[in-house]
């Protein structure tokens, strides 16, 4: 594949003896950034190479677990012929030449970094590995017939000659960059689909790597910040004299966003927030309780304001089959990643530093940008790794927040989000309701499926946010696309998962209809996916059960032949035996497409004495075109599968007056270690491109569960998270 596909253009730079490769977004302009050592290092290098043979990696994307240092490193070992532990990596900068060629934003989301720097990186490894072995034809004579790169070094095929990459170096950098390179097969990959290892295991098992909250400038404060407890409160006036008089307190004031109390140390600063008194402005009326957002719910899905998604008419004449009809409901969730939100902040003449774990730094340089009133270009955002993000930490709330209190000293601070602050101050999955309705016909056909979906537009509050880090000239058609299909009533991050059903029946109609609420919403681990592959999956089930067949035969009755579910849907049927579980197990299966992959799953669960379910095992079979790392694809299945089952269980943000109600692990719980089932995870080859792996284990597990919950009492919950027992 050209880059030039891929609207990258090549560069190659040589400045002081470093060797250094990279590309820059065509129309993205400007100098880029220096990221070497002074004199030997040119910026908007995704590649450098030092003369004392140090190889080093620019990571574009933010590492918050799902192994994407690992994955890049590897692509680019790959083709350079080296082993991922032998290259070094940083966090890329915020700069135009590190943004996603697909939303031009340097963001991390969607499952999509190694669907989209695959065959990039691979060119830069390529290019590289090419112009070092031109060097060595330079410096030897030889034909390139007679070199072969291997683990760092250019040898002579005949064992004449071995030069390290490093010797290369002043050569190379010379040359002009190695064009038109053949990328290799995947049948000659060494480390593609093979490599296990991760190359942060180290760092991250003998306590040095950096996540946000290790960071610690010299002479760094610490604040907390009291936040009003109902949405869009501002603070009225504040009483803090008992917390000033406090040891290691440094100051108290109130801010756009709460009250900041700030100290040389955070338990300083969280026992002197519990002694301010804060009065805020009173909550505003509207749809700001749980039980009004469901009735609001339940009453649009007996109307008929819909926007259409999807409209293919039927053949069959309506009411000539069996009318099934269900309805389906989940609640807001918090993201609740295990590192709570924090950022640190350091302002000096010419500008500021942020250190935070971002999954979109451009965002949070601009948010500090703009509360600072300074130009971007004087915001400087050192991104850590992220214990967590699950789509939270595209957002930069703490990165206002921490500006604004940074403005307000003369040293460094750092603010600290607390658990409370994190699961209260969310930016939410938003509550969803969905209808749907089909015909069983004698015969086992399908016809008439009609999916109407309820629910508030995350694009429609955060995309505005977002199109702010976005140039004019860089918003790509596809965000003009979004921002259209939001102002016509359409979302797809409403409707994705029920707008693309695999199913081969006669009519489908999928419409939506967005019903605003004044809660924070965000982006959460699968988005669309984790409410519509609930409903289409568990509906899919009870039109099985309509039609007297097995679930599994159903699917793959009204699933083409050739189609990557079907396949997906055999291999975890076969993993998990289905159909002939141990005695007193029953079995549950859900298949669903996400970020360009098919995942199927199967729970499989018992029922306790007092009828308690208890899930055993989950079955898990994923087709993501080329794997990587296998081990990383699995654990993303394993994870993503914990992440849902949680949710499923117990995942409930309910809203009074404006505020959540929930706020610790007691009251917002995490599967636990002793409820944890075993898993089996099956990865189907191919040879298709990279497809993600960070979300699509989650969407499937809900309505496995559910429809094994089924099986077991002849009981069908629609509603999340279930009731047991």
């Amino acid at each position: 594949m050209s880059l030039s596909r891929r609207r990258f253009i090549r560069n190659v730079s040589v400045t002081g003896g470093a060797f250094v490769i990279g590309f820059q977004l065509a129309g993205c302009s400007g100098k880029p950034p220096e990221l070497g050592q002074p004199g030997d290092f040119e910026p908007d290098a995704f590649l450098r190479i030092n003369p004392d043979g140090q190889v080093t990696v620019q990571i574009a994307k933010a590492e918050m677990g799902q192994g994407i240092v690992t994955g890049m490193v590897t692509l680019v070992a790959e083709e350079l012929e080296l082993d991922p532990q032998q290259i070094h990596y940083e966090m890329a900068p915020v700069h135009s030449a590190f943004a996603d060629p697909e939303m031009r934003l340097q963001i991390t989301g969607g499952s999509a970094s190694i669907r989209i720097y695959y065959d990039i990186l691979r060119q830069v490894g390529a290019s590289a590995r090419e112009t070092l072995v031109a060097a060595a034809m330079a410096q030897t004579g030889l034909p390139r017939a007679s070199l072969i790169a291997e683990n760092g070094m250019v040898h002579a095929v005949d064992g004449s000659v071995a030069i390290a990459y490093a010797e290369l170096v002043p050569v190379a950098r010379t040359l002009p960059l190695a064009a038109d390179v053949v990328l290799k097969e995947a049948a000659d990959f060494r480390l593609i689909g093979r490599y296990e290892q991760r190359v942060d295991a180290l760092c991250k098992s003998d306590g040095s790597a950096r996540f946000g909250m290790d960071v610690a400038p010299e002479n760094c404060l610490t604040a907390v910040l009291l936040r009003c407890p109902w949405f869009d409160g501002e603070v009225v006036a504040f009483e803090a004299t008992r917390a000033r008089a406090m040891a290691g307190v440094v100051a108290v004031f109130a801010t756009a966003y709460g009250v900041a109390v700030v100290a040389e140390g955070y338990w300083q600063a969280s026992q002197a927030a519990a002694k301010v008194e804060v009065e805020f402005t009173p909550p505003a009326s509207g749809l700001r309780d749980s039980k009004a957002i469901a009735e609001a719910m339940t009453a649009a899905l007996d109307g008929d304001d819909f926007a259409s998604v999807r409209n293919d008419q039927s053949g069959a004449e309506a009411g000539a089959g069996q009318r099934v009809q269900g309805r389906y409901h989940v609640p807001f969730l918090a993201h609740a990643p295990m590192e709570p939100l924090n950022a640190t902040c350091r302002i000096g003449n010419d500008g500021c530093e942020i250190w935070v774990g971002s999954q979109a730094p451009d965002i949070a340089r601009d948010a500090a940008s703009r509360e600072l009133g300074i130009p971007r270009e004087q915001v400087v955002v050192h991104n850590q790794f992220l214990g967590g993000g699950f789509g939270r930490r595209a957002a930069a709330d703490n990165v206002a927040e921490v500006a604004a209190i940074a403005r307000q000293l003369q040293r460094p601070v750092k603010l600290v989000w607390s658990r409370e602050d994190d699961i209260r101050h969310d930016w939410y999955r938003p509550a969803m309701a969905g209808q749907l309705q089909a015909e069983v016909h004698g015969d086992g056909s399908i016809s008439h499926w009609q999916h109407r979906i309820v629910g508030p537009s995350i694009n429609q509050q955060v995309l505005p946010e977002f199109a702010k880090s976005m140039l004019p000239q860089w918003v790509p058609g596809a965000a003009r696309k979004l921002i259209g299909d939001v102002a016509a009533g359409k979302d797809f991050a409403s409707v994705e998962g029920a707008d693309e059903l695999p199913y081969r029946f006669d009519g489908v109609s999928v419409q939506y209809h967005n019903l605003p609420v004044p809660v924070p919403l965000g982006y959460w681990r699968s988005v669309g996916h984790s409410h519509t592959a609930f409903a289409v999956e568990s509906f899919i089930d009870e039109l099985a059960h309509a039609a007297g067949a097995d679930p599994v035969v159903f699917r793959r009755r009204h699933l083409p032949a050739d189609s990557r579910q079907r396949r997906v849907l055999d291999a975890v049927a076969e993993a998990a035996n289905w159909g002939s579980p141990a005695p007193g197990r029953f079995q549950g299966v859900a298949v669903h497409e996400s970020f360009h992959s098919v995942v199927a799953e199967v729970v499989e669960l018992s029922l306790g004495d007092n009828g308690t379910p208890r899930i055993e095992h989950v079955y898990c079979a994923i087709e993501c075109g080329q794997v990587i790392n296998p081990d990383i694809v699995r654990d993303q299945m394993e994870g993503g599968i914990v992440f849902a089952l949680s949710a499923a269980l117990y995942g409930e943000i309910t809203v009074e007056k404006g505020a959540v109600q929930q706020s610790n692990y007691h009251d917002y719980p995490m599967l636990r270690h002793n409820e944890m089932p075993s898993m089996t995870v099956v990865i189907i080859d191919s040879n298709a491109a990279p497809s993600g792996v960070g979300e699509p284990g989650t969407p499937p597990a809900a309505p496995a569960l559910g429809n094994a919950l089924f099986a077991a009492t002849g009981v069908r919950q629609r509603r999340l998270p279930f009731k047991l027992g």
